[in-house]
């Protein structure tokens, strides 16, 4: 069999056929380096299996992981001759298809055998694989399961809850934005729901979306900060730099390179 090569760092892999309502991306990251890999908070959930690389061509699943929505900065340990490959489902449906709760995943993850029993004989589709292209197939067949099996449908406060995530993600970039279609009476069912099908508090997730809009522009080369900040939804500089620092860990002025999620 034929050594492996591949680029070292983040690359999203085509969706083929899977679900694109309810999964956002097939991706795979593999590090130059031994070390520690800063993640960034998203507030997605996502299905991730570590693979360790042989020299003949193998590719073996040692670690079955499910990362919980997060709002703040995680550091990951990165072992030589590693590769890992992903599932991320779309904010608010990682939690239907995977039939967890979000906020009790909340900055957490389940590992190994939790994962395990979650997943039922999915799980052991995966570990089953020996070459990377196979835990690739095996990871989206178990990406197709999930995303139709009866629990990932969508109920009224899953409805609500999307659609002000959708307004959030396009044009109302707070809170309040988010939740100004609703009549007052229903702003409190409203941040009920998000924490229910998010696992994040409204306020936190509109943190988190601007941080996420505010590192994409940076990434495009956008300047000056203040420019950055108004566009990714800041009251101002200050503002985002604070922001920044909770979600990040650094400043504006400073950016650490790490895995982005991209804005759709």
């Amino acid at each position: 069999m034929k050594s492996i090569h591949l680029d070292a760092g983040y690359a999203e892999l085509p969706l083929g056929t899977l679900d694109s309502e309810k999964i956002e991306a097939i991706w795979r990251y593999r590090a130059q380096s031994e070390g520690q890999q800063l993640v960034l908070p998203d507030g997605r959930m996502d299905l991730v299996v570590h693979c360790a690389l042989g020299r003949a061509g193998t590719a073996t699943p040692r670690l079955l992981v499910i990362a919980g929505p997060a709002q703040v900065p995680t550091m990951v340990a990165l072992r030589p001759h590693t590769v890992i490959l992903g599932v991320r489902f779309h904010i608010g449906w990682g939690g239907a298809c995977l039939g967890i709760t979000p906020s009790a995943l909340r900055d957490c993850t389940l590992v190994g055998g939790d994962v395990e029993r979650c997943l039922g004989a999915l799980a052991g589709e995966i570990l089953a694989q020996t070459t990377l292209h196979g835990v690739e197939a095996a990871l989206r067949c178990v990406a197709a399961a999930l995303a139709s099996s009866a629990r990932a449908r969508m109920a009224a406060s899953h409805g609500r809850a999307l659609l002000a995530l959708g307004r959030m993600q396009h044009g109302a970039q707070d809170d309040a934005g988010a939740a100004a279609w609703a009549p007052p009476s229903s702003a409190r069912t409203l941040r009920r729901d998000m924490v229910a099908v998010v696992g994040l508090p409204l306020r936190t997730l509109a943190g988190v979306l601007r941080f996420q809009r505010a590192m994409a522009l940076l990434a495009k080369g956008v300047a000056p900060l203040s420019d950055v900040a108004a566009a990714a939804g800041y009251a101002d500089q200050a503002h985002m730099t604070r922001e920044f620092r909770r979600f990040g860990g650094f400043t504006p002025a400073l950016p650490e390179p790490a895995p982005l999620v991209r804005l759709a």
